[in-house]
């Protein structure tokens, strides 16, 4: 049987070429035209009617000059235009909610962070996201029509086909339409996502995951997860709700619930919350003098970086809090790294910027729990830090706008 193919559709082709054209202009910075047609294969009147386009329609490219000649007509030089085009970034999480107002070279013009108001209802919360985009919208002589769109990392499960986010724990928040929720009050076209998925994904675009094509990067802070790239692309699961790391069970035998309502869950053994909890039983035991010295005897200013604290100054209790943790933890990365066997982790979150009183016992930790105990394993730290969803955050928008997609 003869078999049959459909032809393209021209849309579609010119669609294609043109993505690729715009991709070659921002991944090269500046290039000519006629290189351009070299690397593509393109005809040239195709090439030249495209980057018209792109400089005269779409405003995401320019031309900057002539550049030097070989012998024959000098090459007319183009480039992305990153500097007049701009993008806004959000980092919605249970403390703060931080923005950036970037231009598409990813050069920061604007930084606004605010309490989230996590005891506030879930319309105050949104109110004070939009509130943060609207402020860095009125940055002084910005063009409002350049801000091409905004970006949103936030904890929980986001349901990337319905725009939901199913589960929240760090917010008990379950069900919300966040989709409609911002639609009413964001002007611009936006996209959100998990904001560890985030972290991953602006590791793997700028960070030195580019230099990898398995990684994991655990996010452990107020809570615990993971965002996990294959191949070279971030993994989000059938609906977006891959990477729940926090919430494998750990310890079958404990009373301690999570914020998911289970037992055992590693976010409820190993989290900040809990290193927080636990150094707040230490108080009303009288267990630590070292801890009631740095909280000047009020328990509610005691969190996870003060009983690190407590650790360095080499007080004995806090030193076993941190013991117990990170073997929970060790417990819970060994696993994924029998289960994906990645070429190196990446640690963020404020939990893991305690350097070596933190890495060396959880090293050691993870090394116990190895089914290849021979393993070389290479954790490094994020290399964003607290600005590591936020560069998520930027990226996804970016990756929208230079594959000619549409962010709603």
């Amino acid at each position: 049987m003869t078999p049959t193919y459909k032809k393209i559709d021209s849309t579609i082709m010119n669609k294609m070429n043109k993505i690729q054209v715009l991709n070659i202009i921002h991944d090269k910075k500046i290039i000519s035209r006629a290189d351009i047609v070299k690397i593509t294969g393109l005809t040239p009147p195709t090439v030249s009617r495209i980057v018209e386009q792109l400089i005269n329609q779409d405003g995401l490219v320019k031309y900057i000059g002539v550049g030097d000649s070989n012998g024959g007509r000098p090459p007319i030089n183009i480039a992305f235009n990153g500097s007049e085009n701009y993008v806004i970034a959000v980092d919605l999480g249970a403390t703060l909610i931080r923005g950036l107002l970037s231009d598409l070279n990813n050069d920061m013009q604007m930084e606004i962070q605010v309490a989230t108001g996590l005891g506030k209802s879930y319309e105050s919360i949104m109110d004070n996201v939009a509130n943060v985009i609207e402020r860095l919208l009125n940055k002084k002589g910005l063009n409002r029509d350049k801000v091409l769109g905004v970006g949103i990392g936030i904890a929980g499960l986001v349901n990337i086909k319905n725009g939901m986010v199913d589960f929240s724990p760090d917010f008990g928040w379950e069900a919300m339409n966040i989709q409609n929720s911002l639609k009413q009050r964001i002007n611009l076209p936006f996209i959100f996502d998990n904001s560890t998925r985030l972290m991953a994904l602006g590791e793997l675009d700028y960070g030195l995951g580019k230099k990898y094509r398995d990684f994991v990067v655990i996010n452990i802070g107020y809570g615990i997860a993971a965002g996990i790239v294959i191949d070279g692309k971030t993994v989000c699961g059938s609906k977006g709700k891959a990477g729940e790391f926090g919430h494998i069970l750990v310890d079958s035998d404990t009373n301690i619930k999570c914020e998911c309502g289970a037992y055992g869950c590693l976010e409820a053994l190993a989290s900040g919350r809990r290193i927080a909890a636990l150094g707040k039983e230490l108080f009303e035991k009288k267990k630590s003098q070292k801890l009631m010295e740095l909280c000047r005897n009020d328990p509610g200013l005691i969190d996870a970086k003060l009983v690190f604290e407590a650790a360095r100054s080499g007080d004995k209790d806090a030193n076993e809090i941190l013991e117990t943790v990170t073997n929970y933890l060790g417990i819970g990365i060994a696993s994924l790294v029998n289960l994906l066997d990645p070429e190196v982790i990446f640690m963020g979150g404020g939990v893991s910027s305690n350097g070596e009183i933190f890495f060396k016992p959880l090293i050691k930790a993870i090394k116990s729990h190895l089914i290849s105990r021979d393993k070389k394993l290479d954790i490094k730290p994020a290399t964003f830090a607290d600005y590591a969803t936020l560069t998520g955050a930027f990226s996804l928008v970016v990756n929208k706008i230079i594959r000619l997609e549409s962010l709603r």
